[in-house]
């Protein structure tokens, strides 16, 4: 079993944000509905692996969204705010089927355009020569870079977040649960999570179900992980503003099959 390396200095990592910013969020579809959150009356471009898609839009946001889909790229525009809505995306050609939830929100919406990758798409960008010696390899990186991109989703303004060539935001279930933490009544949800070259970073919310304050402790945790960073050392008893933090999790295989 592989040495679990405990970090306790991401709040440094926030020191050395880039200043490039970012301006297009790959997502590889596995199955899991992707979601794409809209600011009101601001337009989002959603690219897909298809030169020519179709979209279904439910009758009960068709008054508050315009759709215009152009040569595989569907430009989104919401006049209001909504909340979750199922999109069923098609290639016209293949009748392969991807599901987008899709909702509007003032706080949380971007104009940050969205690209979806099939995962036969990413793994085929690379040039193939027949010869190992004249195919290029992803760029891998360390835990240090991958821990660092996840943070800055959780804590960096927007137009800091740099994403690295090489990773791709990948659908994570946002389903909480409350066995992470040994010995403690702290629930974790998956917030956001990556992959790069076999590697996943996954960067969990955790909150203090206890009335006690909570010493955290990398040892304490479930799961088969390379490496764990706490955000924070501690947590707050249940209901004081330090009760909630993040634990960004690295490990060589999806969360769910890693915890």
């Amino acid at each position: 079993m592989k040495r679990l390396i405990s970090i306790f200095t991401v709040l440094s990592v926030l020191a050395f944000i880039p200043t490039k910013t970012i301006a297009d969020e790959k997502v590889v579809w596995d199955k899991t509905p992707i979601k794409v959150i809209l600011k009101p009356n601001t337009e989002k471009m959603v690219v897909f692996p298809s030169k020519s898609v179709r979209a279904k839009i439910p009758a009960a946001i068709a008054n508050s969204l315009t759709t215009l889909s152009v040569n595989g790229v569907i430009y989104w525009e919401a006049s209001e705010e909504f909340t979750d809505k199922r999109i069923l995306v098609q290639d016209v050609a293949t009748q392969k089927t991807i599901v987008i939830h899709l909702s509007s929100s003032e706080q949380q919406g971007t104009d940050e355009q969205v690209t979806v990758l099939f995962p036969e798409t990413q793994s085929s960008s690379a040039p193939s020569t027949g010869a190992s010696e004249g195919r290029q390899e992803p760029t891998r990186h360390g835990y240090e870079t991958l821990t660092r991109v996840a943070a800055q989703h959780l804590y960096a303004p927007e137009r800091l977040i740099h994403v690295p060539e090489g990773m791709h935001r990948i659908n994570v279930a946002q389903q909480p649960d409350t066995h992470l933490i040994r010995g403690h009544i702290i629930e974790m949800t998956p917030v956001i999570s990556f992959s790069n070259a076999g590697l996943y970073i996954t960067a969990v919310k955790l909150v203090n179900k206890q009335k006690e304050k909570v010493v955290l402790d990398p040892r304490d945790i479930r799961g088969k992980w390379l490496a764990a960073t706490f955000q924070h050392a501690t947590l707050g008893a249940s209901g004081e503003i330090t009760d909630t933090t993040a634990v960004y999790l690295i490990s060589d295989r999806p969360f769910w099959e890693s915890f």
